[in-house]
């Protein structure tokens, strides 16, 4: 899994970029423009933990069965929202620079089968105004997620979390010479982009595992 990693920052770096508020009726970022400045640049700056940062919610006792092994629960007091994982995870987060100025990244990655499950969120000066133009933001952010990987959507469909609206997918592409399947959920909340996905090798992939991770996503208000 850990060849997904510097991938992974690379792909939620260039999903912020191109859900970008202030152009909000812009035409579709070309992806090997936004690549080229992105991607060299994603390492991480700052810290990978497996302890809470002092902002974020315990997460469970790690006495418990639970946390030892297998899925368990993890709950972010910073990133207001709560999934399942399905091995213990690390925090990772990073500053950079974008069209919209300075934005802190901040990712959640746990590990099973060779498969990697990410949570990235990430906020943006303002929101978007208009409300028909979220969902062309979110599109914009999988196609260009999906781009990085030199690989093709398979499917997407506008979905939601209450009244946050959500866009959800599935992709196959390419890391090295392993084919992948990409499966995620990206969701903006007023003015902060969330995105929930798992990548891991076609024949590694869990799909059963994927699902249950995507659908306990919840947005805390």
């Amino acid at each position: 899994m850990k060849k997904y990693i510097s991938l992974v920052s690379g792909l939620v770096l260039f999903a912020v970029s191109a859900c970008t508020p202030s152009t909000p009726n812009a035409e579709t970022p070309t992806p090997t423009a936004s690549v080229s400045s992105a991607t060299p640049s994603v390492k991480p700056t700052e810290k990978v933990s497996d302890k809470p940062t002092a902002t974020e919610s315990p997460k469970a006792d790690d006495k418990s069965p639970a946390n030892a092994a297998g899925w368990q629960d993890y709950k972010s007091g910073a990133g207001k929202f709560s999934i399942q994982v399905p091995s213990k995870p690390q925090e990772q987060s990073q500053d950079q620079k974008t069209d919209v100025g300075n934005i802190k990244l901040n990712m959640v990655i746990a590990e099973s089968n060779d498969s990697g499950y990410f949570v990235g969120y990430a906020d943006f000066p303002s929101k978007i105004a208009n409300p028909a133009d979220v969902q062309k933001g979110l599109a914009d952010s999988v196609r260009g997620s999906v781009s990085n990987l030199k690989g093709e959507i398979k499917s997407e469909k506008e979905s939601s979390l209450g009244d946050v609206p959500c866009r959800d997918f599935e992709a196959s592409g390419k890391v090295q010479s392993t084919d992948v399947l990409m499966k995620g959920r990206f969701c903006l909340a007023d003015n902060r982009l969330y995105q929930v996905f798992a990548l891991g090798a076609k024949d590694k992939l869990a799909i059963a595992d994927v699902d249950r991770f995507i659908t306990s996503f919840k947005i805390d208000k």
